[in-house]
């Protein structure tokens, strides 16, 4: 079978998976409404939804054993997201709807911690600058949504439906390529070495990990939840919204591309340091500012609250061992950015009405523990 260089094809898969997920979560609401879903239904798909790709990221990560298992994993899971989508071309009563949404949600859970999965491995294998490479998803992002937008203008909402089976395919059928170099285990694995779970997160090293990450990237939800609703209520015109958002992203773009300079001689307790005192001081400045040119500026803190943070667990997850790679990636992905974000976001929810912008500046207040936990946590 045909062959492609591993990074290549890793920057590819992050480029149709995340094409794939900036249709998704901004549109995928709208195209359910034009099938005559209520909001009141939209808004349990997509809470379900979140909670199945928790469970889906702790149910089939671990089934990872080996090289080989994570990408026939991946193949499994990109042939039914791609069966599911194009279901939806021929059944559009409620019960399917709803079950082919919730049966998406599922699948696609896992599909970008196996790319971080393969990521890590390239790091031992090939010495793969992952920023580098992810930084394509993240651009990939933002082609998704725009030019989407622009498609659903000219040809209506079943753009939506075409663009996410259209690159589901093509994520599909990558995943049936060949990888050159092969991915290989650095060492034959030992059933009684792998360790599960809950085993793994009775260690303190990883409780504290996961509160870590968790914390900092979770402290996004009411950012992600309510950042452009209270942009809009402070009087930001739409235009301006869309800018601060297209800043962050490219912020985060430019900083994965120069990391491995930038970053080389970082600890990975000094880099999500790093994210921590960014993430406070930004949140901390979204809850008292109101200028665009201010919130520009904090908004390019993106690149150190998610950016940093992330290339900082993608390095500590690339240092375990290769019985445990798995397990880790399951709970960071499961724990830290699902359960944890989830709790965060709801948080956020429960207060928004009553403290409007300065639910940012209970997200930075909530990050203060987490330099203790940084100073007592030991880094394998």
């Amino acid at each position: 079978m045909f062959a492609i260089p591993a990074s290549f094809w890793l920057s590819l898969y992050f480029i149709s998976f995340f094409f794939i997920w900036g249709v998704f979560l901004p549109f995928w609401g709208i195209w359910l409404s034009g099938k005559g879903m209520s909001s009141e239904s939209i808004g349990l798909f997509f809470s379900v939804g979140l909670l199945l790709r928790f469970v889906s990221n702790l149910t089939l990560l671990p089934m990872v054993s080996s090289a080989k298992s994570t990408l026939r994993l991946l193949r499994i899971l990109g042939f039914f997201t791609v069966l599911a989508f194009a279901l939806l071309l021929f059944f559009n009563g409620y019960m399917w709807l709803a079950g082919i949404t919730l049966v998406a949600n599922f699948m696609m859970g896992p599909l970008a911690p196996l790319g971080d999965l393969i990521g890590a491995r390239l790091v031992n294998q090939i010495q793969l600058d992952y920023g580098r490479v992810r930084l394509w998803g993240s651009l990939s992002f933002i082609v998704g949504s725009t030019s989407v937008g622009w498609l659903i203008v000219g040809l209506g909402n079943d753009a939506i439906l075409w663009s996410i089976m259209g690159a589901a395919l093509i994520m599909w059928l990558l995943s049936l390529l060949n990888l050159s170099p092969q991915l290989h285990d650095q060492i034959d694995l030992n059933l009684d070495e792998k360790k599960s779970l809950f085993t793994l997160f009775k260690r303190p090293s990883v409780l504290f990990f996961l509160i870590i990450v968790g914390s900092i990237q979770g402290s996004h939800g009411a950012f992600y939840a309510f950042g452009t609703i209270h942009w809009n209520a402070i009087g930001l015109s739409g235009v301006s919204i869309a800018w601060l958002w297209a800043i962050g992203v490219f912020a985060e773009i430019l900083l994965m591309r120069f990391n491995k300079k930038l970053f080389i001689n970082w600890s990975i307790k000094q880099m999500l340091l790093l994210g921590l005192i960014a993430a406070i001081i930004r949140w901390l400045v979204f809850s008292v500012s109101d200028d665009f040119y201010v919130l520009a500026i904090f908004q390019t803190f993106h690149a150190l609250t998610f950016a940093v943070t992330h290339l900082a667990a993608i390095r500590y997850i690339s240092l375990q061992k290769n019985a445990e790679m798995v397990s880790y990636q399951s709970l960071y992905s499961a724990v830290a950015l699902g359960l944890m974000m989830a709790g965060f976001t709801y948080l956020s929810g429960l207060f928004y009405e009553e403290l409007h912008g300065y639910i940012f500046l209970i997200m930075s207040l909530l990050l203060m523990p987490v330099f203790w936990c940084i100073k007592r946590w030991k880094a394998e």
